[in-house]
């Protein structure tokens, strides 16, 4: 005879599963040292671009006042250049056709590129926006008129 667990016994081991899987997802798909929530975006901190000097060239790019934005399908990368010394954080705020949604940020000095690696589907869009950061307040400043690239494929 089958053993019944109570809904309470059902409900934690549905939670603990849930919680494994969350970690694990994290651990997959995030690869970013940390990641802030900023007016409702995840926004995922940078690293240090070594060649993305060199490749940002022949990538789909954006651009406004302060920041300048490629995405890298090869890779799977947000490459996010800030090119305004004002104090605010260039970001690159991205959207996928199916649901994902985030932003990578560059805490660099101004003229520097910095990259986020995600783990994208070889499969669907990816749409970029230009934004820029200002932590004393936590809001975004976008440009005016907002700055988005076309529906770029992913794989």
């Amino acid at each position: 005879m089958p053993s019944k667990k109570s809904p309470l016994r059902k409900s934690l081991s549905s939670t603990g599963i849930a919680l494994a899987a969350l970690a694990l997802s994290v651990t997959v798909l995030g690869g970013q040292a940390s990641a802030d929530t900023i007016e409702g975006i995840e926004v995922d901190d940078s690293v240090v671009s070594e060649h993305a000097e060199g490749i940002t060239a022949a990538l789909p790019c954006i651009t406004s006042t302060g920041v300048v934005t490629c995405f890298d399908k090869a890779g799977d990368k947000i490459y996010v250049k800030d090119t305004l010394a004002d104090g605010k954080s260039a970001v690159g705020l991205w959207q996928t056709n199916y649901g994902r949604t985030g932003g990578c940020r560059n805490k660099l000095t101004a003229g520097k590129w910095a990259e986020c690696n995600y783990d994208m589907r070889e499969e669907g869009y990816i749409q970029l926006q230009n934004t820029r950061y200002d932590a004393e307040t936590n809001t975004f400043t976008y440009p005016n008129p907002r700055v988005y690239s076309i529906w770029l494929p992913i794989g």
